[in-house]
């Protein structure tokens, strides 16, 4: 398919309560694409069809977030 998206995993670990003895550890993802439902809709779809690790995840919540693109060498200088 070609689609192509900037991603990083961060994993962590950390004790649910205090002197629990329980972990609560996970993964944070995060991805950069130009078309979220081109690009990673059309991925994760493809992943949870034909996954066998998906029955065992835990989705928590999400998020999208515009990034505008920067300015570049549109920058001028104050006089």
């Amino acid at each position: 398919m070609g689609l192509r998206l900037l991603r990083r995993g961060f994993s962590y670990t950390e004790l649910s309560q205090a002197g629990s003895g329980q972990l609560d550890a996970g993964l944070f993802f995060i991805s950069f694409q130009r078309d979220p439902q081109r690009q990673l809709v059309s991925i994760q779809r493809r992943l949870a069809a034909n996954d066998a690790l998906s029955s065992r995840l835990l989705h928590t919540g999400s998020g999208v977030f515009a990034c505008p693109p920067g300015v570049g060498g549109a920058i001028k200088a104050l006089p």
